[in-house]
This record gives structure tokens, C-alpha cells and sequence, in this order.
């Protein structure tokens, strides 16, 4: 299972669905003009066709988009879920550490504090795949120091019951990746994005041509309903982005935990260096 990647930047996706719908509109009124010129007579009043098509093309289309929209907005709240619960994990494995004596507890909650820097994705970060792997083998890296520092800090001299306790912590880190990597790994398939942007501009032209047949112009409402599915498409493309977009999966559980370690860590170091009384 690999995390989701985008090679194409947000915002030339936005870009390419502003011009591509309402050219769709365009190219389907010059059409259908071009249709009526040629042919008149076979598209006088009442003899229009397509209304049944177009209905049913129109419902297709609301029905890929909504199922679509319901998966995205899902898989939005399983990172965000992801996110929260890596940071709780990390916070109550750094706490569990602080049980052992301090020449074994210290390393272990260090170690967690390294791993806990390189899961905050960096604002402006782009999902490309070069970048999604260098994050990933830091992480790798620094998560690989995880267990021999746990063992090495259970020691025989530690209590099983609280062994037992510290370890558990780290395992729910571990896990706590997994559950991550998953929520991550989901992604709208090259396929469904065709299909949906199939539907949407065949709707859009169909549109743009019976306005032309019916011997009207291109109304404004054609191009609102054209940006209006932009809107939905692009929507649809920002949840399905953790990283980059109009909105982003928010990182501050994992800001706060490492925050909070430094700050656990920076106290003990100065009550070690405070002279004894």
C-alpha cells in the first residue's frame, strides 16, 4: 500500500476545470449552430430530441458526483482522525517513558520526540512522489530507533507491570503509523476522474447545443451551471488533497505534541543541571 500522490499542482487542476466546462458550453452551441444552418428544418418547433439523454445524462452525473463527494469527504475524516490519534499516541508513549528511571526513560522519550518531528507534513508541502518518499524514509528512519530504544530502556531492574506498560505506548505508536499510511493510501483512480469529467463536459456541451437548436443564444445560466460544477469537481479534487489545496488536513495535534515534548524535555534538563541545595 503506497501513499496517494498528485504530480498535477492544485491550482492548474482549478485552472484546466474553469476553462475546459465552459469551453464544453461553447463548443457545443457552435456545434449545434453550425447543426441548425446546415439542416433547418429538421429542428423545428416541437421536433427537438435529446430531452430523455439529457435528463438522464444530468441525473448520472449528480449521481457520480455525490457518491464521489461522500467517499473524499470520508477519507478527509479518516486523515484528520489519523492525525489526532498519532498525536495522542505519541503524547501517552513520551508520559509512559517518564515511569523509567531517568538513564533509561530519557533516550526512549528523546527518540520519540525525533520520530514525532518528522510525522508534521510542513506547510506548503506538495504530494509529488520524490517528496512523499524522502518524508517517508525519515520517518522509516527515525521510527527504526523506536524499538531497540524501548528494549534498551526495559531493562531487567524495571517492574514487568510498568515494561509491560511503556511498551504497550510504543506499539500504539507503531500502530498509530499503520492506521496513517492507511488513511493516506486512499485516492480518487484515474478512471473515475475520466469518467466524471466525461459526464460533466458531455453535459455541458449537450446544454450549449440545444440552446443552439432551439434557435437561442448561449445563456448566462449555462455558464453558471458550468462554474457551478467547476466548483463541485474542484471540491472534490481539494478533499481528496491532505497536503495542498483550499483546505488541508490540519497538523497542529502533532505541533502541540512535539511542543509539549520539547518543553517536558527542556524542564528536565534544567532540573539536572540545577545545583543540588
Amino acid at each position: 500500500m503506497s501513499i496517494a500522490s498528485h504530480s498535477i499542482p492544485f491550482g492548474l487542476i482549478l485552472l484546466i476545470f474553469l476553462l475546459a466546462l465552459p469551453a464544453c458550453a461553447f463548443a457545443g452551441f457552435h456545434f449545434g449552430s453550425h447543426e441548425l444552418r446546415r439542416n433547418p428544418s429538421s429542428y423545428a418547433e416541437g421536433k427537438l430530441p435529446g430531452e430523455a439523454s439529457l435528463g438522464a445524462l444530468l441525473a448520472l452525473l449528480g449521481l457520480l458526483l455525490g457518491f464521489t463527494f461522500s467517499a473524499v469527504l470520508n477519507w478527509r475524516e479518516a486523515s484528520v482522525s489519523a492525525v489526532v490519534e498519532e498525536a495522542a499516541a505519541l503524547g501517552t508513549a513520551f508520559l509512559r517513558a517518564d515511569l523509567l528511571p531517568e538513564a533509561e526513560g530519557r533516550p526512549l522519550q528523546q527518540a520519540l520526540l525525533g520520530y514525532a518531528r518528522t510525522r508534521v507534513v510542513p506547510q506548503g508541502y506538495r504530494p509529488t512522489r520524490e517528496n512523499i518518499d524522502a518524508f517517508v524514509a525519515r520517518s522509516t528512519e527515525a521510527q527504526a530507533a523506536l524499538w531497540p530504544a524501548t528494549m534498551a530502556a526495559l531493562t531487567p531492574e524495571v517492574p514487568a507491570p510498568v515494561a509491560t506498560y511503556v511498551a504497550g505506548g510504543i506499539t500504539e505508536v507503531l500502530d498509530a503509523h499503520s492506521r496513517r499510511v492507511a488513511a493516506a493510501s486512499k485516492s480518487i483512480t484515474s478512471g473515475i476522474w475520466m469518467l466524471l469529467t466525461f459526464a460533466a463536459g458531455s453535459g455541458v456541451f449537450i446544454i450549449g447545443n440545444r440552446a443552439a437548436l432551439q434557435g437561442r443564444r448561449l445563456s448566462w445560466r449555462t455558464l453558471v451551471f458550468s462554474l457551478v460544477l467547476t466548483a463541485v469537481l474542484v471540491t472534490i479534487e481539494d478533499l481528496s488533497r491532505a497536503s495542498d489545496g483550499f483546505t488541508v488536513v490540519p497538523q497542529t495535534p502533532l505541533i502541540a505534541a512535539v511542543a509539549d515534548m520539547e518543553s517536558a524535555l527542556g524542564a528536565a534538563a534544567l532540573a539536572s543541571a540545577a545545583p543540588s541545595p
